[in-house]
């Protein structure tokens, strides 16, 4: 069997945050002192400190802007929408009794009115919400401690050059989404396990 867990990523991975995240994140900039985002595709084309410098964000702004995401996206997130096809590759990974959570650096409370909103909260076996953007790798770890996982039986979903470089660092492979954040070119770049355009990609990966 290939893959005893699959971890994913939530915003931009699993659901189709990436609009609103930067609607809130305009309403937020001027009174933050950052450059707003007038070019989504600009944004999808940097890495995360790319982003941050470009937009005169500091890693103390960035911690304020992730809590004031997370604080107004709660009243949104019964009315955001898994990305299409990915509910049907969801139940069929389930079927298959293989283990499946996330991690995310949105909130737990967030992640889990969005998976019930879509009836998909019960093919997750844990969900780990962080306050920190940057990180990730930490969380991972502490999600193979918890399951008794071994790295190399762990698949990473995310849609994020943070996303490549964290599962890299603790030894997981990783499959980058081109359907989120960041664009199919950078993410090619950082040289990602699988690159994949469509959700039912992943089920071949899977070997389902």
């Amino acid at each position: 069997m290939r893959y005893a867990l699959t971890v994913w990523d939530f915003d931009g991975t699993l659901a189709d945050t990436l609009a609103g995240v930067l609607r809130i994140y305009n309403e937020l900039a001027p009174q933050l002192g950052c450059m707003p985002v007038n070019d989504v595709q600009a944004v999808r084309d940097t890495t995360p400190m790319q982003f941050l410098r470009s937009h005169g964000i500091s890693l103390w702004t960035l911690a304020t802007i992730r809590n004031k995401v997370v604080a107004r996206q709660k009243a949104e997130m019964a009315s955001i929408r898994l990305y299409p096809g990915l509910p049907e590759v969801l139940r069929q990974i389930s079927r298959s009794n293989r283990r499946m959570g996330i991690v995310s650096s949105n909130s737990e409370e967030n992640i889990r009115t969005c998976l019930r909103a879509n009836e998909a909260e019960q093919w997750f076996e844990f969900v780990a919400g962080y306050s920190r953007m940057l990180g990730k790798q930490r969380v991972l770890r502490r999600v193979l401690r918890q399951t008794g996982v071994d790295c190399r039986d762990v698949l990473y979903v995310g849609d994020e050059v943070r996303d490549i470089e964290a599962a890299r660092e603790v030894g997981m492979d990783v499959v980058a989404v081109t359907w989120g954040i960041n664009s199919k070119g950078i993410l090619a770049e950082h040289a990602p396990t699988y690159l994949v355009d469509r959700p039912d990609q992943l089920l071949g990966l899977l070997e389902l």
